[in-house]
């Protein structure tokens, strides 16, 4: 298990979570994207030694990163009462791998692959409201699909109802690993199974492109994690990320 969750940490390093350059820091490595700046999973500190809360966020504010990224449990949970103090935003993030069949059958056919262009429309009215669905950075976090597309293999997929993307997610793809992320499904549209349907549409397709390792993450505090159990999914590990209060 320590091996699977190695992989997935290195392919989220070369893909959902590389950055154009990096600097040394104290406490780890500051990755950066100059280009998409306002994209937090692009532009982060890196914790990969044990350190007390003052000194990291010193070294955020240092590198002018406003998301921190703690790989390690062990090392994440004893800054969270810290940073729960200073107003960040604390999300454990479980890493999941598909080891088994799913739970539950779906019709496959409903789901169509698509381009990112596409799912744009539906993406926003997913996201109004939230911290990141200010249209200049939802402009951001569009544009990081492409420059994923660029380290790996992107491809899109969806349900379409009269028409509409109402279910959508990525897969990523480089050779024998793959990942699925940003799953969703307009709150109008849920409950008849079209997430089950994208998510193993998008697996099927990756399975016969040569994947032997697929993997996602999920909100450790949310529902999805469930689903994705249904799915054949299991827990491989979680992170930690803090994430300023002058972005929430």
């Amino acid at each position: 298990m320590a091996d699977e969750l190695a992989r997935a940490y290195a392919f989220l390093a070369r893909a959902d979570m590389a950055g154009q350059r990096m600097a040394d820091s104290s406490v780890g490595t500051a990755v950066f994207d100059d280009a998409l700046p306002k994209r937090l999973d692009s532009n982060f500190l890196r914790v990969e030694r044990e350190a007390d809360g003052d000194t990291v966020r010193s070294e955020a504010e240092r590198l002018g990163r406003r998301m921190i990224f703690v790989p390690d449990p062990s090392l994440g949970e004893p800054l969270v009462p810290f940073f729960k103090e200073q107003g960040w935003r604390v999300n454990r993030i479980v890493v999941m791998a598909q080891g088994r069949e799913p739970e539950r059958e779906t019709n496959l056919s409903l789901v169509r692959e698509v381009r990112e262009e596409d799912l744009r429309a539906t993406r926003t009215r997913l996201n109004a409201g939230r911290p990141w669905g200010a249209p200049e950075v939802l402009e951001q976090l569009f544009a990081a699909k492409r420059s994923i597309g660029e380290r790996v293999d992107a491809r899109f997929f969806a349900v379409l109802v009269n028409g509409e993307v109402v279910s959508c997610t990525d897969l990523y793809q480089d050779g024998a690993d793959a990942q699925v992320e940003d799953v969703g499904t307009l709150v109008e549209h849920r409950g008849h199974g079209y997430a089950t349907s994208v998510v193993l549409g998008a697996i099927a397709e990756a399975r016969s492109n040569g994947a032997e390792f697929v993997f996602l993450v999920a909100d450790k505090e949310d529902w999805p994690k469930e689903l994705y159990r249904r799915l054949g999914f299991d827990e491989l590990g979680y992170y930690v990320k803090f994430v300023s209060p002058a972005l929430q």
